[in-house]
Order: C-alpha cells, then sequence, then structure tokens
C-alpha cells in the first residue's frame, strides 16, 4: 500500500509541475527524477525532488520524494520544513535552507533535523543540488550535475546516495549524457553504483 500511495503522489507530480525532468537508464536500474523549485512569494518557496526507479534484477518500482516549504530570512537562506518519503520510511524535517542561482549555475542546499518513523529515531540529513551548465557555443551548453543525500541517525551513519549527470544541453534546453547513480548503505559503507546515458528537459 505504501508504494501505491508514494506512486500515487508522484505521478501528478512529474506530469504537472516539473521544471526539470531526466530519464536514465543504466546497467542495474532506470530511473525517471524530476525536480520543481517555485517561489510563491519574496519570501516562500516550495522544493521538490522525486524519483521513480526500476530495478532490473527485483523487478520492483522504488518511488521516492522528497519536498521542502521554505521561508526566506535573508537574501539565499531561510528556514525549511518538510518530508522525504520512500518506500521503506516517512521522514519529516526541520532545518535550514540555502540557494542561489545566475545564468550558468544553481545550488539548493538543506541540511536539517530529521525524525525517521520506521526506526523511531531522530537523527541529521542533508540535501544538496549543484547544476553547472556552461555556455559551449552560441547552439550548446555542457550540462552537469549532482543530487547528494545523506541521512544520519545520532547513533550511526544510515545511507547516502548521489546523482551525477554529464553532457550537453541546447538552446531547446533538452539535455543528454553520462551519468552515475552512486549509494551507500550502512556503518561498513556497502556502495552499490549504476551506470548509464540520459535525456532530459528543462521547461
Amino acid at each position: 500500500m505504501k508504494n501505491v500511495f508514494l506512486l500515487i503522489l508522484l505521478f501528478p507530480f512529474c506530469a504537472q509541475s516539473q521544471i526539470s525532468v531526466q530519464a536514465y537508464g543504466g546497467n542495474k536500474e532506470t530511473e525517471l527524477l524530476g525536480i520543481y523549485n517555485k517561489d510563491f512569494s519574496r519570501k516562500w518557496n516550495y522544493f521538490a525532488s522525486g524519483t521513480i526507479s526500476y530495478d532490473y534484477e527485483s523487478k520492483k518500482i522504488n518511488p521516492e520524494l522528497y519536498q521542502n516549504i521554505n521561508y526566506g530570512i535573508v537574501k539565499n537562506l531561510g528556514v525549511s520544513a518538510g518530508v522525504h518519503l520512500s518506500d521503506k520510511d516517512i521522514m519529516p524535517s526541520v532545518g535550514v535552507a540555502y540557494g542561489k542561482e545566475n545564468d550558468v549555475f544553481a545550488v539548493n542546499i538543506f541540511p536539517a533535523f530529521t525524525y525517521s518513523t520506521d526506526a523511531k529515531e531522530f537523527g541529521l540529513g542533508l540535501y544538496t543540488l549543484l547544476e553547472y551548465t556552461p555556455k559551449i557555443n552560441e547552439r550548446l551548453n555542457l550540462y552537469s550535475m549532482l543530487i547528494v543525500e545523506s541521512d544520519f541517525s545520532f547513533k550511526e551513519y544510515q545511507s547516502s546516495s548521489q546523482i551525477i549527470r554529464l553532457g550537453i544541453e541546447n538552446k531547446k534546453k533538452m539535455q543528454f549524457g553520462i551519468g552515475s547513480n552512486i549509494s551507500q548503505t550502512g556503518s561498513d559503507f556497502d556502495t552499490d553504483a549504476n551506470f548509464g546515458v540520459f535525456i532530459g528537459k528543462k521547461f
């Protein structure tokens, strides 16, 4: 039931509200990634990042959604409250939001205190999104993106993941290139890597 609930949340999110959508095909799984960042006023902002992945070996669909409501205090800095939903856990959070953007560079950073409803433990979380798109010529930009997510309980390290993309972006904001999804879990830092190619678009 949790999978169905998350898919219901995620499909409208991807279809209606995206400013950036990417399809990724790797050697271990495929993934659909969506990112939405909306200023509702000079102070209020909504940020969301969602994925739906399909694992070839387990044949499982794994939806995940990270979302925050942010309130600006000073330029580029504010307070944040949100929730991280997955098929394994629901983690509400409160923390700090930092965001800055220009024509070639964008950064969003959300360090937060979290609570795992599955483990019944408080912890720390960090979500970071970096994009860098310098101009190559009049028609093309270099496209690079890094998403880093980490979760720690106050007792031990829990998990982290990195989404890496490197490619080309045209004038219509279509992107394509290569990438990797890397994850680490547990105190032994068990690592899994999924290498592949992607195609995406910004709206």
